[in-house]
């Protein structure tokens, strides 16, 4: 498994809004980008809908990307979260590799000892969970973006692509 590419921290939450609060509060990170949606992924049991509500900025070179799950196949998201619904605190769940070759990101994924949790293709990418709990204590998500994908989420234009 190849670890390059990494650009990404992401995190579960139960409460989006007081988790946006206390990281402005403690560390002085505003300014997020909001987005409420349902995205389609494929698990194990078929393709099912997923409604999430996602925040995201970067942090010099690193995207922060916050997750409160919200109804149907989010189960992935909910066993990261804490027992106490009132803990703000995010969890980590996983941390996302950028992969510009499509055909490559397939072959590696074959070829990972690790297995596809969910993936999913919305419109101009495709992603990929690896279940690597056990080896890491968080999931792994390859990302691939069509051209001028990674522009639109604001990629640093110092920060290399692998």
């Amino acid at each position: 498994m190849d670890l390059t590419g990494h650009y990404q921290n992401a995190y579960v939450t139960c409460d989006l809004d007081r988790t946006l609060a206390m990281l402005e509060r403690e560390f002085g990170l505003a300014d997020f980008a909001l987005f409420a949606g349902e995205v389609t992924v494929d698990t194990a049991e078929g393709l099912k809908p997923a409604s999430l509500r996602i925040a995201n900025r970067w942090v010099g070179g690193t995207n922060i990307e916050l997750v409160e799950p919200v109804s149907g196949a989010i189960e992935h998201y909910c066993s990261m979260l804490p027992a106490d619904r009132s803990d703000p605190a995010p969890r980590l769940h996983h941390v996302a590799l950028r992969r510009d070759d499509l055909g490559a990101m397939h072959a590696e994924i074959a070829a990972s000892l690790f297995e596809v949790a969910f993936s999913g293709k919305p419109p101009g990418m495709v992603f990929a969970y690896l279940d690597t709990r056990l080896a890491l204590g968080h999931y792994l998500e390859l990302v691939w973006k069509e051209s001028g994908g990674w522009d639109k989420i604001g990629w640093p234009e110092a920060k290399p692509a692998t």
